[in-house]
């Protein structure tokens, strides 16, 4: 510790879910219970799915069990296989809904200006085994879907988004889950929009729709349980989870509200820092959901690494996460098939190991912030101190 005792007894976290209003959420309970209607396609998840479909500005925003099965259905439902061209600035499921159906994810670099996949890189990477691409929208930050676009289009590729970060993003007068083929979304209990554990394609398209909705029910067509269409899963999102859904919705607005306020307030905090920076949104946005706080540390400036300041902050109980570190091609199984990702991917190595993910949402205030920057800048300012400490195995 910097000196004395943490000033949070309870660890700030990156991720730590937000609430929807408890009595709405018993109403919606009351609601199931009273239907008998726990899974298959309840009520709940219809009304959930309808106010998503509004809220997005899609034609089809179908629910699902959890934001992995999503991307798995995703893939299978635009006959990806081959090879598929991936970022590797991502979490790990991205690439893992890929291989885990014997597709071999080509990991490419990003932007350090946003975060998202390089257009510029992907053409190279293309082989006559490539079926699709796939963008990912890190920290809500749209892909440049018009410059992908005209690679995908010399190719005949089509494109599908992981818009886990993207519920409530918005560019170009529209949510970003219409860019591409399909959108595939989380709503995992970390997110800003949560149904406990969740998530869903979106798209436009009617004929994807139709083979999802298939997949997600093991394959069956129509009322019948004897008829299968199609080689499916169980995909389903529970009725639970949809009450949650619905009464999240209510709140999303007001949770948008906490977490810009949060980010101006880290804005304030960490301002003249020598060695951090506070990425700032894309300015391709023009609605964005503020979740993620995202610092990137310059160990040369700062004076401590961006590993040595999570250990200062988990020692004063500030639970900061490396979202995202390592990159994919760095992770088993992947670093075995791609040796040469070092000179391959030169900005995804070097932001990787700078980005910081500090904590936010509404467990979070505004003095908690400012606390946090307080802490980052004496860190920086005793730096020498700190290493000394951590070289002999002692604490920050």
């Amino acid at each position: 510790m910097l000196g004395g005792r943490p000033l949070f007894g309870e660890p700030l976290h990156v991720g730590r879910p937000n609430l929807p209003d408890r009595r709405r959420f018993g109403e919606l309970l009351d609601c199931m219970f009273e239907n008998r209607w726990f899974t298959n396609y309840g009520p709940l998840v219809r009304v959930l799915q309808s106010r998503l479909q509004e809220k997005l500005g899609v034609r089809h925003c179908i629910p699902m069990c959890n934001g992995t099965i999503a991307l798995e259905l995703a893939y299978r439902a635009m006959g990806f296989e081959g090879e598929v061209v991936v970022p590797s600035f991502t979490f790990v499921a991205t690439a893992h809904a890929l291989e885990w159906q014997r597709i071999t994810p080509v990991f490419c670099d990003i932007r350090e200006s946003d975060f998202t996949i390089d257009p510029a890189c992907i053409d190279a990477l293309v082989t006559q085994r490539t079926t699709g691409i796939v963008g990912v929208h890190v920290y809500g930050n749209p892909c440049d879907h018009e410059a992908i676009s005209v690679v995908a289009s010399k190719h005949g590729l089509p494109v599908v988004y992981d818009a886990a970060h993207a519920f409530m993003s918005e560019a170009g007068g529209a949510s970003v889950c219409r860019m591409g083929a399909l959108s595939v979304l989380s709503f995992h209990a970390t997110k800003f929009f949560s149904t406990f554990e969740g998530g869903a394609i979106a798209t436009d398209d009617d004929e994807i729709a139709e083979r999802v909705r298939l997949m997600m029910n093991f394959g069956f067509a129509g009322r019948e349980k004897d008829r299968v269409d199609y080689v499916g899963t169980n995909g389903k999102m529970t009725e639970v989870c949809a009450a949650m859904g619905l009464a999240m919705l209510e709140q999303v607005e007001q949770i948008r509200e906490v977490n810009a306020a949060n980010h101006a307030v880290y804005g304030e905090a960490l301002a003249g820092i020598p060695g951090v920076r506070l990425a700032q949104p894309s300015p391709a946005l023009e609605m964005h959901n503020w979740q993620y706080v995202i610092a990137l540390v310059d160990e040369e400036a700062y004076g401590l690494s961006r590993d040595q300041l999570v250990r200062v902050l988990e020692a004063e109980n500030v639970l900061a996460r490396r979202y995202f570190h390592p990159g994919c091609h760095r992770m088993e199984p992947y670093r075995r098939s791609f040796e040469e990702s070092g000179r391959s991917l030169p900005v995804t190595d070097r932001l990787s190991g700078m980005v910081l993910s500090l904590p936010n949402g509404e467990s979070v205030l505004p003095e908690a912030v400012r606390w946090i920057g307080d802490t980052v800048r004496l860190a920086g300012t005793k730096a020498g101190e700190i290493r000394a400490k951590l070289k002999e195995g002692g604490h920050a």
